[in-house]
């Protein structure tokens, strides 16, 4: 599904990556870890285009993301589902309307915007929660809302970027295990985190990355393992 070529990123004088290979079938759950610097954020944001290799190929689909073009980014956006650290959730909305806001666009009909409301709420544990604004739920509730909003459009590919990172460890929890829930769904995700506990309790492949390069791929991993 997604395959990354010989990828270098240069900042000026800085490399944020170097010489990165990688492939993630479909289907995989992958924790990347490393510290504050490592790369991670760089490498997650390539996916989605928010960054773009000064070398190298990154595929996704068969598609190369660095060529696509600046129109074709939002379908591409469209087609995966992508959780922040920080839940980027509208405030003056109600949680229902946060998560319908992205298929609202698509020419779908209202019932079946309900359909895919309910069916994302319920995956998250939040069918009860409809109406409550954002300022209503606690964090772990709200990182909740995001990543039915990443969902609700049936994305192949999950990305959440330090999704635990605000939470507290029982919170973190909730949230790892309905990404694993999503993921025995047949969606791929891959998740940045430095939350050792989550990586040791889960065991899934897990990537290293330290100054830029990747120092370790291991299946069933945990965060010390090299």
């Amino acid at each position: 599904m997604i395959q990354l070529r010989a990828v270098t990123k240069k900042y000026q004088n800085n490399y944020a990556l170097k010489n990165i290979n990688l492939d993630i079938l479909s289907g995989e759950f992958v924790f990347l870890i490393g510290a504050s610097g490592a790369g991670k954020s760089t490498l997650i944001k390539m996916l989605y285009k928010e960054e773009v290799p000064s070398s190298g190929t990154v595929m996704i689909g068969g598609i190369n993301i660095p060529k696509l073009p600046p129109e074709k980014v939002p379908n591409l956006r469209a087609c995966m589902g992508i959780v922040f650290q920080d839940y980027k959730l509208l405030p003056n909305q109600t949680v229902y309307d946060n998560v319908a806001y992205v298929i609202r666009t698509l020419g779908i009909s209202s019932k079946e915007i309900n359909a895919r409301v309910i069916g994302a709420l319920k995956i998250v544990g939040l069918s009860d929660r409809l109406k409550a604004k954002p300022s209503e739920l606690s964090g772990g509730e709200q990182q909740r809302v995001s990543i039915a909003r990443a969902i609700v459009n049936g994305p192949p590919l999950l990305i959440a970027d330090e999704p635990t990172g605000n939470l507290d460890p029982k919170n973190s929890m909730e949230v790892m295990q309905i990404l694993e829930q999503i993921n025995q769904r047949g969606i791929t995700v891959i998740v940045s985190t430095h939350d050792v506990n989550l990586v040791n309790y889960f065991r899934k492949r897990v990537i290293t990355l330290d100054n830029g390069e990747i120092v370790s791929d291991i299946q069933a991993g945990t965060y010390d393992q090299q």
